[in-house]
């Protein structure tokens, strides 16, 4: 009977438990992200790292681990706080909370120095941690600033926080060309290089704060050198470098250049770790877990401190200003992008922009006309731009119509149709320009034909205007402001402005009525001028301004007797072209919607001035952009 109640009593506290193991399902992940921070990240004394994958796993721990994994991340933040950053109020402030999810924590005396674990028995109680065995050797202290050569350099101080951008300025009374600034972050076995850009009377350059995020010592120097890239002066040297304390706190001020404030502390890295369980929920996926050299679409699939070049993660280049990077952000000295550097809350850039442009684009213009008299050779055909055609042909209409009938409603008019190819090129990811090259289809007769035999009005015909063709091609030059810029995840809109060489030709059909059939019966053309005065059609002659004015007279001028009727007479169907160019100014707006990341489909409408035969016209343009 004893042995039944003791079953009985293990399979209710195993029905008890049960839930309460369910409940935390990330544990097992959680405590291998713990590890590999430790083992991996904080044994090759990759501090930084090892502090952002500990606090990305906690990030992602949320409700699903147990109180016991909780601390226990806590109290490795803590060692790595401060045994490695040298930073006991933030190892204070960590194993506080590891005590807070685990009242039992033990400390890891193996990893902790002396004074990491007095900070824990301080705050746990000496009982939570066994004796350590040989305390970890401190980092070396940094060494004062030692300066070589007459180069006068800032910054003097000789301690600076952790995670700030260092600017360093140089002059010198040397006829230099150039410096650059050589650097070795602590734990680092090689050197780095930065050109330094002249501003002034100084040379510039700014040791990112991806180099500065773990205490210790940085090292550095400048060379300066003449134009034949000899080194005329220098301040330190490789043998002798300038040395910088690295440290969490320091009571110095912040390192500066002279116009301007010192750059703000960069905020410690949080790293959700990619395969842990719930990766991402928190943080938008701002930050990929790709590693250098891994294949990409875009950097967000990239690690911090990358960017996707090329179809791979490839380190992100050093930057001055934002128009030095490719994806237009420069944070901290390092190329980035706007999602990655605003904690994932920005509908920024997803990836660089490309450099250069070719497309494919059609036109189709439509010309603004209207106006009398556009088929009178004296007036629209020689100063309006004008060129009226018998319909359907090429064959110039040079009689002088009837001025009263012989206009056109003001309007948008079809005109020429254009196929171009296009080269542009970008120089920020707000600004490009390039050229159009095209052909133009649709355009009308020559204008300014002599007339055909038979027609001798003197008033029809301008000597020396004979043979004016239509003008085919299209060469355009432009620029453009993105306010939406190459750099934005889907849709890039813009501003334009250029000029260029085209000719624009619209074509409205009109009826005309011929001056030169006044006065003639229609039924009969071949006949002369009715002399019958009883005849409908005889138009008597009409005392003018002292002058008998003929038929012909009577219709050109638009004064007519009341029995002169000009609808008895046959229309004339006519083509009016309107012939503008063949230069132009143009300005517009437009937009191009994102296909991957190389190609886009472009929507514009502008306005152009046609000079000297001048117009306006309203051209839409639909095309395709390949970017590489």
């Amino acid at each position: 009977m004893l042995r039944l109640y003791r079953l009985l009593w293990i399979a209710l506290l195993t029905l008890l438990a049960t839930p309460a193991l369910a409940q935390y399902t990330r544990d097992s992940a959680a405590n291998k992200k713990i590890d590999e921070a430790i083992n991996t990240h904080y044994v090759a004394t990759d501090f930084e790292k090892a502090e952002g994958v500990l606090l990305g796993t906690l990030n992602a721990c949320g409700d699903k681990c147990s109180p016991q994994t909780i601390g226990r991340a806590w109290m490795y933040i803590g060692i790595v706080r401060g045994s490695g950053k040298n930073n006991q109020a933030g190892a204070r402030d960590a194993f506080q909370k590891a005590a807070a999810a685990d009242p039992n924590v033990k400390l890891d005396t193996v990893l902790a120095t002396p004074e990491t674990q007095a900070t824990f028995a301080a705050v746990v109680g000496a009982g939570a941690a066994e004796p350590a065995p040989a305390p970890t050797p401190a980092a070396p202290a940094a060494a004062a600033a030692v300066p070589g050569g007459g180069l006068t350099c800032t910054p003097a101080v000789t301690t600076v926080e952790t995670r700030r951008v260092i600017p360093v300025q140089c002059s010198t009374d040397e006829e230099v060309t150039s410096m650059e600034l050589k650097y070795k972050s602590f734990g680092s076995e090689t050197w780095k290089t930065l050109p330094m850009q002249k501003k002034g009377e100084s040379f510039r350059a700014q040791i990112p704060c991806t180099e500065t995020g773990t205490a210790g010592t940085l090292k550095l120097y400048v060379r300066a050198k003449d134009p034949q890239g000899e080194q005329l002066d220098s301040w330190g040297s490789k043998q002798k470098p300038i040395m910088i304390k690295l440290a969490e706190k320091s009571d110095e001020e912040p390192p500066s250049f002279d116009d301007s404030e010192a750059p703000a502390r960069c905020a410690a890295k949080e790293e959700c770790p990619p395969d842990f369980p719930g990766c991402g929920q928190k943080t938008g996926g701002a930050v990929g877990g790709k590693d250098w050299g891994a294949s990409c679409e875009n950097s967000k699939e990239c690690k911090s401190g990358l960017l996707c070049e090329e179809g791979t993660c490839q380190t992100a280049p050093s930057c001055d200003s934002d128009a030095d990077c490719t994806t237009g952000l420069c944070i901290n000295g390092k190329c980035d992008i706007t999602d990655r550097a605003s904690g994932g809350g920005s509908s920024g850039p997803a990836g660089p922009y490309k450099r250069n442009w070719i497309g494919l684009a059609v036109a189709q213009d439509f010309a603004f006309i209207g106006g009398q008299n556009v088929c009178d050779p004296r007036l629209g055909q020689q100063s309006a731009n004008y060129a009226c055609f018998y319909s359907g042909t090429d064959q110039p209409f040079f009689h002088t119509p009837y001025p009263k009938l012989d206009g056109i409603d003001s309007g948008l008019a079809v005109a020429t149709t254009r196929v171009m190819i296009s080269y542009d090129r970008a120089f920020a990811p707000f600004f490009t320009a390039g050229a159009r090259l095209g052909f133009a289809f649709g355009g009308g007769p020559p204008a300014g034909q002599k007339p055909p035999p038979g027609v001798t009005d003197p008033a029809a015909h301008t000597p020396g205007t004979e043979g004016y063709s239509f003008l085919p091609l299209h060469l355009e030059f432009r620029a453009q402001y993105w306010f939406l810029p190459l750099t934005a995840k889907l849709f890039h809109a813009y501003a334009l402005a250029g000029g260029g060489v085209g000719q624009v030709d619209a074509k409205v059909a009109i009826n005309e009525y011929d001056c030169e059939d006044a006065g003639k019966d229609p039924n009969n053309p071949s006949g002369g001028i009715v002399t019958d005065m009883t005849s409908p059609y005889y138009v008597a002659p009409l005392p003018y301004k002292g002058a008998n004015l003929s038929a012909y007279q009577q219709c050109r001028t638009g004064v007519s007797p009341s029995n002169y009727h000009h609808k008895t007479y046959k229309a004339v169907p006519v083509d009016a072209w309107k012939k503008m160019g063949q230069g132009f100014i143009e300005f517009g707006a437009g937009g191009m919607l994102s296909i991957g990341q190389k190609m886009g489909v472009t929507l514009e409408a502008k306005f152009m001035y046609m000079l000297p035969a001048s117009g306006v016209v309203l051209e839409p343009v639909l095309g395709v952009m390949y970017g590489f």
